[in-house]
């Protein structure tokens, strides 16, 4: 139960607070922008404020309880049998056989689900769940990749195979699929097969490439990478109304849309982390409730 204690600790209560607070927050300086960029016209009252609870950014927290409560489900199920440690003789490695059947299997389901739910379709708040197959697959091959210890033992060649295949996917199938205007997006097209086929073919293989990239040249420790690593949930729970009122504030600047871009990048990022800071400087965060704002740990055992 400590396991599940903790989920809820980091997810549940960040998700809570969103909700209840920083949804409403971020929907004052939602309401100021113009009607035009909105399509708001009628003026915010408190009687409005049930309207304004939601989950944002959070429903991928959700989403991640919904999966370690269904973890935890299964653990019990089964008597509580974990997998092989990656300290047995023989852990269970990927293969570039077994990787290419996974990307061929995630790129079929991900096809068939998005005949009922294409990728423009919001459901229960969650605005991605045509990409359920991909979820659910990296969830359960996250917890085999941390029982068999693949980010230190998959091989660098694995890696730059990895790249090459995301690239030439690419290349070859991701102007197949945009060439059906918006038929990619679901509905049993074949242009949105041929999208299925790429972005999870595209996933893999810039997982396998990144993990080898970072393992070689960026395994070690940056007093700046820590800073930004421990402040970093709590940047991905903060940041929706401070992109709203910093948008709000920016709006009588008259640039080029990527020129107001950067600015909003340069602006925006440094004061999302310094946000995040003083949060988690807060008396209430410190000692075991100042674990509820460091980057969520997804190692399961």
């Amino acid at each position: 139960m400590s396991y599940l204690k903790g989920r809820l600790l980091r997810l549940g209560i960040p998700t809570l607070i969103y909700m209840f607070i920083l949804s409403p927050i971020a929907a004052i300086g939602f309401y100021q922008l113009p009607a035009s960029l909105t399509g708001i016209t009628t003026p915010l009252t408190s009687q409005q404020y049930p309207k304004l609870v939601g989950i944002g950014p959070m429903w991928f927290a959700i989403m991640l309880l919904v999966f370690e409560f269904s973890y935890v489900a299964w653990r019990i199920a089964t008597k509580n049998r974990a997998a092989h440690p990656a300290t047995t003789t023989n852990p269970i490695k990927p293969t570039y056989h077994t990787i290419a059947v996974f990307i061929l299997v995630v790129a079929l389901a991900s096809y068939l689900v998005r005949i009922v739910v294409p990728l423009s379709r919001y459901v229960l708040g969650f605005p991605t769940l045509a990409y359920l197959p991909q979820y659910i697959s990296f969830f359960i091959i996250g917890i085999m990749a941390f029982q068999s210890n693949w980010l230190q033992t998959i091989q660098n060649s694995m890696g730059k195979w990895g790249f090459r295949v995301a690239l030439v996917a690419t290349l070859l199938l991701y102007p197949l699929a945009l060439s059906g205007k918006t038929e990619f997006l679901g509905g049993g097209y074949c242009p949105s097969g041929a999208y299925a086929l790429w972005d999870s073919t595209f996933s893999v293989g810039m997982c396998l490439g990144l993990i080898t990239l970072f393992r070689c040249y960026f395994d070690r420790p940056i007093r700046l990478g820590s800073f930004l690593s421990q402040h970093a949930y709590a940047v991905y729970v903060f940041h929706f109304p401070i992109v709203v009122f910093l948008a709000l504030a920016l709006r009588g600047i008259h640039l080029e849309a990527p020129l107001k871009f950067g600015l909003a990048v340069i602006i925006g990022v440094p004061l999302c982390f310094t946000i995040a800071y003083l949060v988690r400087k807060i008396p209430l965060m410190i000692g075991s409730y100042k674990q509820v704002f460091r980057l969520h740990r997804f190692a399961v055992t």
